[in-house]
């Protein structure tokens, strides 16, 4: 891939919301979205998490993120645990019509007396290596969503919503150390809108600036 090619993809990526009113017909997806997940591992990061995270074999990963892969069948499943949630929100309908939803999860270091459950997910220690994690992690979902942008996909990137909760945490059986940076959602790129399913685009698209206006040449000073 040249400069030429990636500007394209970079341009081609864009936030697309599917918000279907009943459950659209599931395809498996898995194979390609696993190659979007192993695309999106090659993210950079600073430091390794944290030895508390690497307790399970499937979890022993050096990288300070996850990924909780869920397919389509099982995104509608999980709808109907989350339909008649009140603050439920667009997630319901996200779930009706995703070819999966990847939570991806950031892991903070642990301090002696440990975080807080996912009740409150926003809960950790403002250090340096926090931030580098989430910054690792923030890399990683953008190299998801440019590959899933590759592999065809439609994609939202969710602050979580209701998702954020215990309770679906538990649902998922994802480790309450973990803190949500957010739900993945990949649409199928040949959806098309009708009565009942909404394609809603990034308003804030439009708005975006040249990189003339939030980025500069700096001279040191003498």
């Amino acid at each position: 891939m040249n400069l030429d090619s990636f500007e394209q993809l970079a341009q081609r990526r864009k936030t697309v919301k599917v918000l279907a009113q009943d459950s659209l017909p599931t395809a498996d997806c898995r194979a390609v979205v696993q190659r979007v997940i192993a695309a999106a591992g090659w993210a950079p990061f600073h430091k390794i998490c944290s030895a508390d995270h690497r307790v399970e074999e499937q979890f022993s990963g050096i990288e300070p993120w996850r990924f909780h892969a869920i397919d389509a069948d099982a995104c509608r499943n999980l709808r109907s645990h989350v339909v008649h949630r009140e603050a439920a929100g667009k997630i319901p309908a996200m779930l009706a019509s995703a070819d999966a939803m990847i939570m991806a999860t950031w892991l903070p270091n642990l301090p002696a007396g440990g975080l807080g459950t996912a009740s409150d997910n926003e809960s950790f220690e403002p250090t340096l290596g926090n931030v580098e994690h989430i910054a690792a992690a923030s890399a990683a979902v953008q190299s998801l969503l440019l590959a899933a942008t590759a592999a065809g996909f439609e994609t939202y990137w969710s602050s979580g919503g209701v998702l954020r909760s215990r309770e679906l945490f538990d649902l998922l059986n994802i480790p309450t150390q973990q803190r949500l940076l957010g739900a993945i959602f990949l649409f199928p790129g040949n959806v098309t809108k009708s009565d009942k399913v909404e394609i809603a685009e990034s308003k804030l698209r439009a708005e975006r600036r040249p990189a003339s206006q939030w980025s500069r040449w700096v001279e040191v000073k003498q």
